[in-house]
């Protein structure tokens, strides 16, 4: 059942997958941050970038970083290392991290919607952003705990006990 090849190949696949979508996260956070702007196109043909970002971005950067680090190493461990308790145990880890991470955001929002020339979007733009990242913190642990919920319960069954 879990050791099947189709199973193991989609597994992988899926963790390669998740290594790419986590080297984007990191490229953006550590190279192209200063693209996070509102632009602002110029009647002459110009365009003009009003940044988004405050000084407390620097603050956070470190933790999504350190977290997308983690999440990288144990895709890559999980791709030769393919145990269901493992996998689950480490998706739950890298889920409660995505809370985190999710929530110091939130907490520090590090955002300067001022910067936009329009009223309405100056005010709906915050709370859409702050909405959005508290359903991404909802997802991630409503994750870790559906998966702390299986793992419990493939814990406390003894019959698919003989693959782990």
């Amino acid at each position: 059942m879990e050791s099947s090849r189709g199973s193991s190949a989609g597994d992988i696949a899926s963790h390669i997958a998740m290594i790419s979508v986590t080297v984007a996260n990191l490229i953006v956070l550590t190279l192209l941050y200063e693209y996070i702007a509102w632009y602002t196109f110029e009647p002459d043909g110009g365009v003009t970038r009003l940044w988004l970002l405050t000084d407390d971005f620097f603050t956070w950067r470190p933790i999504p970083i350190a977290a997308s680090i983690l999440a990288i190493a144990a895709y890559g461990v999980m791709i030769f290392y393919n145990r269901y308790w493992f996998r689950m145990t480490a998706q739950i880890l890298l889920s409660t991290i995505g809370v985190v991470v999710v929530l110091t955001l939130v907490s520090i929002f590090p955002f300067d919607f001022s910067v936009i020339p329009n009223a309405t979007a100056v005010d709906v733009v915050p709370r859409l952003v702050t909405l959005f990242l508290l359903l991404m913190a909802i997802v991630y642990g409503s994750t870790a705990l559906i998966l702390s919920a299986r793992l419990v319960r493939r814990r406390t069954s003894p019959a698919d006990r003989s693959e782990e």
